[in-house]
């Protein structure tokens, strides 16, 4: 899963311009133009997947611009345009759509096989275009693609959609051990789910690609609350907007359950305060009731099971290796 990245300041002011002009010739066929007497405050980073291709984007005013004779390059990826936050806004324009104002949280289509231009206003945009090869998402849409109100509105599909797009563009290794063909399906599906899908492709789609983005939502949720002893599956379900019996199917297809999830989850937790110098003068008991452990007992054998020795021992092997760690620094020494 190749990232791209291009951030503007790290060049000169005077060679701002000329650089950011480059990268989008290079990497998207699309002309910059900018406020007379301004240097652009671009920051752009780019994840490409198999016939997927998403595009975060954070800049300064700024128009850019498909001509018609950049329609040479054959690209007619179908895309969502999202404003996924921010103060600033921007402005999206092609033949027969019209033009489209997106605020923080809207959306529109684009066409690349149409000349358009995108106009940011404000002084800071957040744009987030998420790009489909039309011979992977065309079968799944409904004939009509191109509605009279070119406005993309919001459903659960798009917010998980949207959310993936930016999780992928975060930087770093985000997802590098995740198939990159089961993630380009996987948004394909949501596209599809967003635009109207064939009843058989909806089918098929919350199925797969919509199942994923919803469980993938739910370990988010039980990971970050994981050390709340009041965590329930009823809870998270209806967080969710979902059936309890509908998330206990999301576990039982993982060949897992939700309890056994959140366990080993709350026991990573226990391990990682037990193990961790800072947490040193806590006791066991605290740690154990913080990371959502109710119950000591049950904690001490959950703990023995999974990790093959008690917490007391987990902490003594960490400061004996802490300790270990130092003896050798201090014996390192320089002979002249």
């Amino acid at each position: 899963m190749a990232l791209i990245s291009f951030a503007s300041r790290e060049y000169s002011e005077r060679e701002r311009l000329d650089a950011a002009r480059d990268f989008y010739a290079a990497v998207a066929n699309v002309e910059l133009t900018v406020p007379r007497g301004h240097s652009p405050e671009i920051e752009a980073r780019i994840r490409l997947l198999p016939g997927v291709s998403i595009a975060s984007v954070e800049c300064s005013p700024l128009v850019a611009q498909r001509e018609l004779a950049s329609l040479a390059d054959g690209n007619d990826d179908i895309s969502l345009l999202l404003n996924p936050a921010g103060q600033g806004g921007w402005t999206s324009s092609q033949p027969r759509l019209g033009e489209a104002t997106c605020r923080a949280g809207e959306g529109c289509l684009g066409f690349n096989e149409l000349p358009g231009r995108v106009a940011f206003h404000g002084t800071r945009s957040r744009f987030l275009s998420i790009g489909f090869s039309r011979s992977a998402l065309s079968p799944l849409l409904n004939e009509d693609m191109r509605p009279a109100v070119n406005k993309v509105f919001r459903s659960e599909p798009l917010e998980h959609l949207a959310n993936l797009a930016l999780e992928l563009t975060a930087g770093g290794a985000a997802r590098q051990v995740q198939d990159s063909v089961v993630l380009a399906e996987q948004m394909t599906d949501l596209a599809a789910l967003c635009l109207g899908a064939q009843p058989d492709a909806a089918h098929q789609a919350r199925g797969r690609g919509l199942r994923e983005a919803r469980l993938r939502a739910i370990k988010a949720d039980m990971f970050a609350h994981a050390g709340r002893g009041d965590l329930t599956l009823t809870a998270v379900a209806k967080r969710h907007g979902v059936s309890p019996g509908y998330l206990r199917a999301l576990f039982r297809h993982e060949r897992t359950t939700f309890t056994d999830y959140l366990l080993a989850l709350r026991l990573q937790l226990a391990w990682r305060r037990l193990t961790d110098p800072r947490c040193a003068q806590r006791a066991v008991s605290e740690i154990a009731f913080s990371s959502g452990f109710n119950n000591l007992s049950w904690f001490y054998r959950a703990f023995k099971q999974h990790f093959g020795m008690t917490p007391t021992e987990a902490r003594a092997e960490a400061g004996a290796c802490a300790v270990g760690y130092r003896h050798e620094d201090e014996g390192v020494g320089v002979t002249m």
